[in-house]
């Protein structure tokens, strides 16, 4: 088997990967929402190049796909399970985070490092 046979499907999923991570999903029930209606919750793109990412997995009862990034939510509190990766070190951590968000809010994941990038010490949502 030669690279040349995989040549082509590889540049499709090298194409596909770093923009596929951007979707929002829909955490609630029925029709899709006015923007004012709802929060918006951001995490950073699962695949991506950064030396720290914060991934949101889950959303309430809700697991978010390879594909989505963040999720649109009831204003209300809502249950968070989140991964810290450090590119360097290969490492993942996960954290539970129980949130109260509002309507036309937006808010994004971040986290704090320890000393050299060797872990995540803290996973918070900001407002924005």
């Amino acid at each position: 088997m030669t690279f040349g046979r995989w040549a082509g499907p590889l540049a499709v999923v090298a194409v596909a990967l770093p923009s596929g991570g951007c979707r929002t999903v829909q955490s609630y029930a029925g029709e899709r929402l006015p923007r004012a209606e709802v929060a918006r919750i951001i995490g950073d793109a699962p695949v991506n190049g950064s030396p720290l990412a914060v991934i949101l997995r889950k959303v309430d009862s809700r697991e978010l796909g390879l594909s989505e990034s963040s999720a649109e939510v009831l204003p209300g509190k809502h249950s968070l399970l989140v991964d810290c990766r450090i590119r360097e070190t290969s490492s993942t951590s996960r954290h539970s985070l129980e949130v109260e968000v509002e309507a036309g809010g937006t808010y994004r994941l971040a986290a704090d490092s320890a000393r050299g990038m060797r872990g995540c010490t803290d996973v918070r949502m900001e407002a924005q």
